[in-house]
């Protein structure tokens, strides 16, 4: 794949029948989103081979059933869509290492927030479709595995007797939505600036991170080296983003629009919904574009005009 033909293959418009506004979404629905940021991932990866961008990457896929926030959220489909990314490059022959966020904190004072709670464990039980005559035949174990956020966790080629591989290291990383938590005195960042340094150059793709500091009791995430771990959250750059727009902070429906992203050399679009004549569903219009992300200033504004 050269540069630039996954995303000619792609359009500025939003299929008509979306219809995020239901409490839960269709199959094909959440299918649509899956693919769309399984083939961005792939696209950045390529792109990141090639030098073209960096290795440090991240996903912001926030349609309704994927904001921890909302009654609608749905970790099934959280975990759905990292299998089918984990499964795209692994067809690529590419080894892929899907790390969740373990326990932080200090002494008796430990955590995991309680959208990751069990995630480790579901993943390894979900249907891989890696079993012996399944389409996936022994995927899991060798090219998709399972780890905590950490440089322990970071698998590196290990030579073998008579020059053979005795371990194949990890190609893409996929970490899925490391995040600070209110209260403990240990942010993620340290643990995460420790993989990266042990990564390399390898790609190390975040979804739904939420690395922003959080109210601790001592201040440690408050102020003690902020600037550091801002630059440092800073540095992942998003290569994809379905993000919904609303009419407040606080009120999730109806759905205003989206924010969107939809490849690491796209531009962002930010699209209206409206409802069809008729109850007949909704359809997002593409309204603004912009090389850059555009603030809730702009959009509000350009909403308004339209």
């Amino acid at each position: 794949m050269t540069r630039g033909v996954a995303s000619a293959k792609r359009h500025s418009f939003l299929p008509k029948y979306l219809i995020l506004c239901a409490s839960s979404a269709d199959r094909y629905v959440r299918q649509y989103f899956y693919e769309m940021a399984a083939d961005a991932a792939l696209e950045a990866v390529v792109l990141c081979s090639a030098g073209f961008i960096s290795n440090r990457m991240k996903l912001q896929v926030m349609f309704p059933e994927m904001n921890p926030q909302m009654d609608s959220y749905r970790i099934g489909t959280l975990l759905e869509l990292t299998r089918t990314i984990a499964i795209r490059f692994a067809e690529q022959n590419l080894r892929v290492r899907v790390c969740v966020q373990g326990s932080i904190g200090q002494g008796i004072f430990t955590a995991i927030p309680k959208q990751l709670n069990g995630v480790a464990t579901i993943l390894k039980r979900m249907d891989w479709q890696s079993g012996e005559g399944e389409e996936n035949e022994g995927m899991v174990g060798d090219f998709v595995n399972f780890g905590h956020i950490g440089k322990e966790h970071v698998v590196n080629f290990k030579e073998g007797e008579g020059g053979e591989a005795d371990t194949q290291q990890d190609d893409v990383f996929i970490l899925i939505c490391p995040q600070n938590m209110q209260g403990i005195e240990s942010s993620i960042i340290p643990y995460l600036l420790e993989m990266t340094e042990a990564v390399g150059d390898r790609p190390m793709i975040l979804i739904n991170p939420d690395l922003v500091d959080k109210a601790s009791s001592q201040g440690q995430q408050s102020v003690r080296g902020r600037q550091d771990r801002i630059d440092f959250a800073n540095s992942f750059k998003t290569i994809f983003q379905f993000q919904n727009i609303y009419y407040s902070g606080t009120s999730y429906f109806p759905i205003l629009g989206a924010s969107t992203l939809l490849g690491p050399e796209e531009m962002w679009v930010s699209h209206q919904r409206r409802d069809l004549k008729g109850g007949k569903g909704e359809v997002y219009v593409p309204v603004y574009a912009s090389e850059s992300m555009p603030d809730s200033e702009v959009l509000m504004s350009t909403f308004s005009q339209q």
